[in-house]
Parts: structure tokens; C-alpha cells; sequence
């Protein structure tokens, strides 16, 4: 069952429940006032009786018409009927009037007990309410109401409301089908698209947003769902081609000295030579194969930002390079050192930093590193970076063309740009005052 039938079919339930509690509610509402409107008919007709009968020179005599008091007992009205039995066993009523019964209740009324009884009696095919009080002088008052009305209104809402309650349902059931449809259909073009992506994996494709309501906002996270995919599908396409491309190189040369390590004529010398040389493509490509891994691990899904401590990292860093190089390392610290991060994709990318400033200093002149402000940079002071090299420095792979002979997979400086990207900081790249380069990376929380 589709989403379209499903709210339909809701709409239709929720409105023939409402539409039922209503039509009983009307139903009994509308009975009661009706009893009660007859009801209070007949005690009217009755007290007014009553206060005719405590008149001075209060006569039955009068009790037709005019008379020397005009009491008027018995007037005549449409849809009721108005008798008196006097103590004597005389039955007053009018002629065009039918008899009301004298019922076994009415003649056990008495002036110490009960003096009211009410009852129904059925005339001439209708069904009339009758109320039967003991008057002081013993007569008894008898008034009769044709209840036809009542039953007809009650017959005439047992007819209509179940007729109104289907005729609500089906409107609802219409309106909420159509109401769906505008609102479903949205969301079937986003499940059709999405099907259709996912079978072309064509990720350039877009929804079409209009609008403001959950239905766009849904529209505009999918698409920048498919941005984020296309932009994540595009790195990795081009981390495989860039390391293809890096790896062909140590590869042809590993397979070049293999094959004239299998020549007879090889002296020991150029044996050794050769063994040397493989063994540093070896190692060129473990450290391409470490790096390669560090930029396709997805590091935001591998740990959560925390509060870390820049300068403590920073010393970690600078302690650990001094011991494994020789090389000194500083570390200079000012305010402000405290920023979200995960501090292992931290620790690898100011690594890689210190790493590249060793590397290009030769390890003949101290390497800093600046803590504060939100910002940690290394800086050096080796040959320095050109100015037409620095907009590339933070690509994949790239490297310059006076370090090219020297060794490294050119991905160093790819995770710090990485890191930056996933941190929302920026990396950037500075001339350092006296000769050597500055490269850093700023948070901006």
C-alpha cells in the first residue's frame, strides 16, 4: 500500500469516527430536548390547570369556554388533550377529542402518596405522553401530548446521519486521495531519481526544489547528499589514478634492477648498488602505501572532534622528531590553544609538516613550531617554496620541481589539506622572514 492510499484511507477512518461520535452525540442531544420540550409542555398545561382551579369562584361549569370567569379549562390545542375525572366518576373532555384511558396507575393516586403518574398510551396510531395529577378536591387532571413529532425526529436522524457520515467519508477519502497525491508526489519523484542515480550512478544529476515546506528541505538534503557523494566518488577516482600513476614508477624500477640482478656479469659492487636501490623504492613505497591509507580512511567517521590542547600535541611532535632525527625542534606557545579536533588525524597532519621542514632543511637548521591564536605552523629554513609552486603544494602528489629528486610520495601535505577540509580550517603557506617556508593551519572555532 502506497504512501497515497495509506493517508486516503486514514482520512476516511479519522472522519467516519468523528462524523459517528458527532451523529450519536447530535442524536442524543437532539432526543432529550425533545423530551424535555414535552415533558415541560404537559407540567405548563397542568400547573396552568392547577392555577385556574385555585381562582376564587372556581366553577366546572366554565371549564369549556367562556363562562362568568372565562376559565377556559379546556381550550383547544392541536397536538394535545386536556381531561378531568371528577370525584364523582364525570369524565370532562372534549368531544372532537378522543377519550384518555383511565389507567390502574392514575386511580391509585392518592393525597398521602403518590399524586403524579406519567405514562404512554397509543391513539388512533399515535403515540402520546400523558401526565395524571390529583387535584386538592380529588378530581384528577389528566393531559396527554402527541409525541409523533419526537419519533418522527428521531426516525428522520437514524435516516440522515449514517447517510451524512458515508457522504463525509467518501468527500474526506477524495479530498485526502488528491491532498496525497500533491503531497506524495514530491517524494516519488525523489525515490524515482534516486533509483534512477543508483543504477547510473550518474551523481550529477539534481532535484528540482520548490517551495519551502519538509518536502524541500528533504529535496535540498538530497541534493547535497549527491554534491558531498560526488565530490567523495571524484577524490577517490583521482587518489586511483594519481596513485597509479606514482606507483608505475618505483614498480618499473624495482623490476629493471631485478632483471639485472639476474645477470651473470653483475660485479658485487653494482649487486650492492642495485640491492640499495630497491631496497629505497621499497621504502618509497611503504611510505606511499602509509599515506595512501591515511587519505582514504575516512577520519570523521574513525573518531569525534574534541577539546585539544594544540601546544601539547606540538611538544609530543617536536620531542619525538628530535629523538628520531636529530634535527631540533621548537616549540613557541602563546594564547589561545584549545580547538575541536580529533586529535590522531592532528597528530598526522603537524607530523607530516614537521617531517616536510626537516626534510627540506637538510636537518642542518632548527625547525619551529608556532602555537596560538588558534593556529599551529611549522616553519623552516631551507630553500623556501616559489611562488609558482605554493597554489600547488596541498595538491596530491605534486612536487615541486627543485625537490623532485628528493625522496617522498608528494602526499605529505595532502592529508594536512585534508584535515583542514574536515575541521573546517584553512592550510596555508608563507614565506618565512630570512629564507625558508611557513605552513600552517588555521581553526576558525
Amino acid at each position: 500500500m502506497n504512501l497515497r492510499t495509506r493517508f486516503a484511507l486514514i482520512a476516511g477512518v479519522l472522519v467516519f469516527i468523528l462524523a459517528t461520535v458527532m451523529s450519536v452525540g447530535a442524536y442524543r442531544i437532539a432526543s432529550s430536548q425533545l423530551e424535555n420540550q414535552v415533558q415541560t409542555s404537559l407540567e405548563q398545561r397542568i400547573t396552568r390547570i392547577l392555577n385556574i382551579m385555585a381562582r376564587p369562584n372556581f366553577s366546572w361549569r366554565d371549564s369549556f369556554g367562556p363562562g362568568p370567569v372565562n376559565q377556559a379549562i379546556m381550550q383547544t390545542e392541536v397536538d394535545a388533550i386536556t381531561q378531568v375525572v371528577l370525584p364523582n366518576g364525570q369524565v370532562l373532555g372534549r368531544r372532537e377529542y378522543p377519550q384518555l384511558p383511565i389507567e390502574s396507575g392514575d386511580k391509585a393516586l392518592t393525597f398521602n402518596g403518590k399524586r403524579v403518574h406519567k405514562s404512554s398510551t397509543i391513539i388512533d396510531g399515535h403515540t402520546f405522553r400523558t401526565m395524571t395529577v390529583l387535584a386538592n378536591d380529588g378530581s384528577l387532571i389528566q393531559v396527554a401530548k402527541d409525541t409523533q413529532i419526537l419519533i418522527d425526529a428521531r426516525n428522520g436522524m437514524r435516516k440522515w446521519f449514517p447517510l451524512f457520515a458515508a457522504l463525509s467519508v467518501m468527500v474526506s477519502a477524495e479530498i485526502g486521495w488528491l491532498f496525497a497525491g500533491r503531497v506524495s508526489k514530491p517524494i516519488e519523484n525523489l525515490a524515482l531519481t534516486a533509483d534512477d542515480i543508483a543504477q547510473t550512478q550518474d551523481l550529477d544529476r539534481r532535484i528540482t526544489v520548490s517551495g519551502k515546506d519538509e518536502v524541500a528541505r528533504l529535496s535540498t538534503s538530497f541534493n547535497t547528499m549527491l554534491t558531498a557523494l560526488s565530490k567523495s566518488m571524484n577524490r577517490q577516482r583521482q587518489l586511483v589514478q594519481d596513485a597509479s600513476h606514482e606507483l608505475r614508477t618505483p614498480l618499473t624500477s624495482l623490476r629493471a634492477n631485478s632483471e639485472l640482478l639476474e645477470r651473470a656479469s653483475v660485479s658485487d659492487a653494482d649487486r650492492a648498488a642495485i640491492l640499495s636501490d630497491m631496497r629505497a623504492e621499497i621504502d618509497e613505497l611503504t611510505a606511499l602505501s602509509t599515506e595512501l591509507s591515511a587519505l582514504a580512511i575516512d577520519q570523521k567517521a574513525a573518531e569525534s572532534p574534541i577539546d585539544t590542547d594544540l601546544a601539547v600535541i606540538a611538544d609530543e611532535i617536536a620531542t619525538r622528531a628530535a629523538r628520531r632525527g636529530g634535527t631540533a625542534v621548537s616549540v613557541h606557545v602563546t594564547d589561545d590553544v584549545m580547538v575541536q579536533a580529533r586529535p590522531h588525524q592532528l597528530e598526522r597532519a603537524i607530523s607530516n609538516l614537521v617531517d616536510n621542514a626537516i626534510k627540506f632543511s637538510g636537518g642542518s637548521s632548527e625547525v619551529e613550531i608556532h602555537v596560538g591564536a588558534k593556529r599551529v605552523e611549522v616553519r623552516d629554513h631551507g630553500p623556501g617554496i616559489s611562488d609558482e609552486d605554493k597554489p600547488h603544494v596541498f595538491d596530491r602528489f605534486y612536487r615541486a620541481t627543485a625537490t623532485r629528486s628528493m625522496p617522498g610520495s608528494g602526499l605529505g601535505l595532502s592529508i594536512v589539506s585534508q584535515f583542514a577540509e574536515d575541521h573546517n580550517a584553512s592550510a596555508y603557506v608563507l614565506d618565512n622572514v630570512g629564507g625558508g617556508a611557513i605552513v600552517g593551519i588555521q581553526f576558525t572555532a
